[in-house]
């Protein structure tokens, strides 16, 4: 269980939640080598010592090119420097910023990803076979450097020719890329229901073009996703910045979406879940620069005991919408998660799993007398 952090460049607090490994944007290229061979590390330097006092991963995203090294230089950069959507114009400048960033944390840095959301125009305006190029190049210098690193695929933003892009990369050689395919399972995100139900679909359908490409063996990591979420009534400052039309969820919507998006990523197979994010404002699990806990905040925490060191048995969904996922903690009992995407309904555990209590995401903790409880939209633990 992950979480996405801008990083100290950008002023955004350091989690104080306990996490296992966090996505940082701090290492784009734009940033680090605004120059050519004038580089500043003062901020990712930052980042990988917060890390290493915290026990953490780190997954650098290594992307956006400089105006000096831009194919279009003019090119306007949608919030970053101009040119940073563009391919390099040299490869021989982009393989020197992978291989300088990569030997100054070596044996620190496990964790690089390539690109962010390369098929949105806001981001990339190459095309596919510079893409692949780029990662090629990307990968073949991390190896290079150190054979353990992890290198993650560009992570392709959620929309209606996401699969054929990803199709198209993999044909074209990016299968060959990266060790695990990154995605950002942003499938929900201004619907006007909360249904973090369809990371199972996404999933899968992942699983089968990966399958078709004869890579069935990489794993796939959620690298983003998450949702507009309100300011806590208890916050000093209340966010309002909200892009037009979204629909910007509440505290308890908030909990309901993180309890059943991680639950079931994990059922389905993803081995990393990186929430966007910790303190970006519009999407904050936090509010106040980190000083003021949501009720997300207090979920995402609760569930990540309820997974982090269990095994995942099974799950199983009714033609009502509830849903059911058996899990094995480190001491080998059986627990049960129960939701409905809907109604209340009521729910009996099993009596041979001697189920005597019930917790949900919002800790309230109740004894299971007879086994039975009243299953809601929020997760609860039996255990």
């Amino acid at each position: 269980m992950g979480l996405n952090d801008a990083g100290s460049a950008w002023k955004r607090p350091w989690p104080t939640i306990e996490v296992s490994t966090i996505r940082l944007f701090d290492s784009a290229w734009t940033y680090l080598e605004p120059n050519k061979g004038l580089w500043t590390f003062e901020h990712l330097d930052q980042d990988v010592g917060e890390a290493e006092k915290r026990h953490q991963d780190l997954d650098l995203v290594l992307s956006f090119t400089p105006p000096w090294a831009s194919a279009r230089p003019t090119e306007t950069g949608n919030g970053r420097t101009n040119g940073a959507r563009a391919e390099p114009t040299d490869p021989k400048d982009w393989e020197n910023y992978i291989r300088t960033v990569a030997k100054r944390y070596k044996g620190r840095v496990h964790t690089y990803e390539l690109w962010n959301e390369p098929n949105l125009k806001s981001t990339y305006t190459g095309d596919i076979p510079q893409l692949v190029t780029l990662c090629r190049i990307a990968y073949q210098t991390l190896k290079q450097v150190d054979p353990t690193i992890t290198v993650v695929s560009p992570s392709l933003a959620h929309n209606n020719a996401s699969a054929a892009y990803l199709q198209s990369f993999l044909e074209q050689g990016g299968v060959k890329t990266f060790d695990v395919l990154g995605y950002h399972f942003y499938d929900n995100l201004s619907s006007p229901i909360i249904h973090p139900e369809n990371i199972v679909g996404t999933t899968a359908a992942l699983r089968r073009i990966l399958t078709a490409a004869g890579a069935s063996e990489k794993p796939i990591w959620n690298t983003e996703s998450g949702y507009y979420i309100a300011s806590a009534p208890e916050a000093k400052f209340h966010y309002s910045h909200y892009p037009a039309g979204v629909r910007v969820i509440g505290q308890f919507d908030a909990v309901q979406a993180i309890g059943r998006a991680y639950v079931l990523g994990w059922a389905g197979g993803l081995e990393r879940f990186y929430w966007y994010a910790w303190g970006e404002p519009a999407y904050a699990l936090v509010d106040d620069g980190g000083d003021t806990a949501k009720k997300a905040t207090q979920a995402y925490a609760l569930v990540r005991k309820w997974l982090v060191g269990s095994r995942y048995l099974d799950v199983h969904r009714s033609d009502t919408g509830l849903w059911v996922v058996r899990l094995e903690d480190p001491q080998r009992k059986i627990k049960l998660i129960v939701w409905t995407e809907a109604h209340p309904q009521d729910y009996v555990a099993p009596p041979e799993l001697h189920l005597t209590q019930s917790q949900d995401l919002v800790s309230q903790t109740h004894p299971l007398d007879t086994g039975k409880v009243i299953a809601g939209p929020i997760p609860q633990l039996l255990f």
